[in-house]
């Protein structure tokens, strides 16, 4: 059946939701025989795919012939979380990514995304792989597979919500909300609106506008209508010689909206400074500085 979402870069978005439900990892839905393409137009294969999420079978429940944007919402809302096995709670997803211990490089931001202060991490060997092959992937920072990054969420000082971004085989992110009783959630709750996951999430990481506090940065941003926008970091992490060579948010090369490998950079250079930095980090940097020059 035609599927017709009606969005800008149809084919991204198809190769995005249906590469979460081809049987092997990372698979092309195209390839896996989920979708096709004809004439310009697009076509799932609702038996195939019925055969993967019977229960809850994506349908053309208007009857107008295609496959619709909210008819695969709809069927995104309802499979996504089982078909990616995104982990089942937010105890289930720190024992895989074991982000509140060493080796994890954590940011913390008030932003326009939750009136929530959120407290980002990301480990610091995928920062690095990402560093070290920055030049070789057209100067672009992009993250092994298996990357996680975790966002904790808190109101008043008290954690009410997780949010995390897990990198596929593909090249893509599955998105996971967690609500304040550690299950998986199909929307954010913490404001200004909620957002559901991960179709809302795509939406905003796929597309081309920029956010405070990222935006400003390495100047302070405003405050917005519902609260602060803000990076808390040292000043000197906001280093704009950094910010300039890696132009980490306007180019979102992983359809990552974090500053996490200039503000990663930032913190090497301090220990550089202080006598601290290992040696694998110091050429690191000397890489990334005779590349910069």
């Amino acid at each position: 059946m035609q599927i017709d979402l009606d969005k800008s870069d149809p084919e991204r978005l198809l190769r995005y939701y249906f590469g979460g439900y081809a049987s092997a990892a990372g698979a092309d839905p195209f390839e896996a025989g989920l979708l096709v393409a004809r004439d310009g137009a697009f076509f799932v294969d609702l038996d195939a795919l019925e055969g993967r999420q019977a229960e809850n079978a994506l349908r053309d429940a208007d009857g107008s012939g295609r496959i619709e944007w909210e008819e695969l919402e709809a069927f995104v809302h309802a499979t996504y979380y089982d078909a990616r096995q995104v982990p089942s709670t937010a105890a289930a997803l720190h024992a895989r990514a074991p982000y509140r211990e060493g080796g994890w490089f954590e940011v913390e931001v008030d932003g326009v995304m939750t009136k929530a202060r959120r407290r980002l991490f990301v480990a610091e060997d995928a920062l690095r792989a990402a560093l070290r092959t920055y030049q070789d992937n057209g100067e672009q920072l992009l993250y092994p597979s298996g990357t996680v990054i975790v966002g904790e969420h808190y109101v008043e000082g008290t954690h009410v919500e997780t949010t995390a971004m897990l990198k596929r085989g593909d090249g893509f992110w599955d998105f996971a909300t967690y609500g304040p009783d550690g299950a998986l959630a199909f929307t954010t709750h913490t404001g200004p609106r909620d957002l559901k996951t991960p179709t809302q999430c795509v939406g905003c990481h796929f597309g081309k506008k920029q956010f405070d506090p990222e935006k400003s940065f390495p100047g302070e941003a405003r405050p917005g209508p519902h609260g602060p926008r803000a990076l808390h970091v040292t000043p000197q992490a906001r280093d704009a010689g950094l910010v300039r060579f890696f132009d980490e948010h306007r180019k979102r090369s992983d359809t990552v909206l974090g500053l996490y490998g200039t503000l990663f950079i930032a913190h090497l250079q301090a220990q550089q400074r202080a006598g601290e930095l290992s040696e694998e980090d110091a050429r690191l940097l000397e890489g990334l500085i005779d590349a910069s020059s």
